[in-house]
């Protein structure tokens, strides 16, 4: 048991107490991270910048996360062929790679594609691309977009 928290507690006060107190600590402390992370995995989730190939991009369109792709294929990804990178993305591997499946819902399900975003994103989880997007990496042919979390 920490020093200070041994003092802190009366030498009258009995285990039983002791106990109540630290598992009551415990449990706040416990609270306050959960609240923390919740906070920003939230925020993370509901309005997200990605990348995706030019010809995979389709505007307001809406898709699933199927699954995280393995940290290889995604730095692959994020290279030229001959395996240099690009000048904007010198650290592919800070990128985490996502196959995605285009409609939710009732939509009919109409392809395939790959995002790849520096934060996680929930697999089964539905979103959808915004309406504008930015060439980011013209070498590699890959757009910078936002997608918008979605309850399809």
């Amino acid at each position: 048991m920490d020093e200070k928290l041994t003092h802190a507690v009366s030498d009258e006060t009995t285990d039983d107490s002791r106990r109540d107190f630290l598992r009551k600590a415990a449990l706040a402390s416990g609270a306050v991270a959960l609240g923390v992370g919740s906070v920003g995995t939230a925020a993370a989730q509901d309005d997200e910048t990605v990348l995706v190939f030019a010809d995979d991009y389709s505007p307001r369109s809406s898709f699933r996360v199927i699954s995280q792709l393995p940290a290889s294929i995604t730095v692959r990804m994020l290279r030229r062929p001959g395996g240099n990178t690009v000048p904007e993305i010198s650290q592919p591997d800070d990128y985490i790679g996502y196959a995605i499946r285009y409609g939710t819902g009732g939509q009919v399900v109409t392809g395939g594609a790959f995002i790849f975003t520096r934060r996680v994103l929930q697999e089964r989880t539905n979103y959808r691309f915004t309406d504008e997007a930015n060439v980011f990496a013209s070498d590699l042919s890959l757009l910078s977009t936002r997608i918008v979390r979605t309850n399809d």
